[in-house]
């Protein structure tokens, strides 16, 4: 997995290639602990991303979780279409905002 992580303009831009699971979302978590992601936006680009499991789940909601209770927002874009049906069956469909 290889991911980028960046502020611009009140916002926090993540992509990542390849599959977010329990060892990714792990490392993801850990750069976005150090970049800092409280009371801000977030632009997840979803473009590269093959696979992602319960644990990647999980840190999406976390990224939700935060922006809502700050009054920011989660955006998550380009999301492919395996990835698409995971959110569908979780239910994450519904509760995010996906462009």
């Amino acid at each position: 997995m290889e991911s980028v992580v960046k502020k611009e303009n009140g916002t926090l831009f993540i992509s990542v290639s390849g599959r977010l699971d329990t060892v990714t979302s792990a490392e993801l978590k850990e750069k976005l602990d150090a970049e800092g992601y409280e009371n801000i936006d977030v632009d997840f680009d979803f473009k590269e991303i093959e696979y992602i499991s319960s644990a990647g789940l999980r840190l999406v909601l976390l990224l939700h979780k935060q922006t809502e209770e700050t009054g920011n927002k989660l955006v998550i874009r380009n999301v492919g279409r395996v990835v698409a049906e995971i959110f569908r069956v979780a239910g994450f469909n519904k509760a995010l905002n996906i462009v």
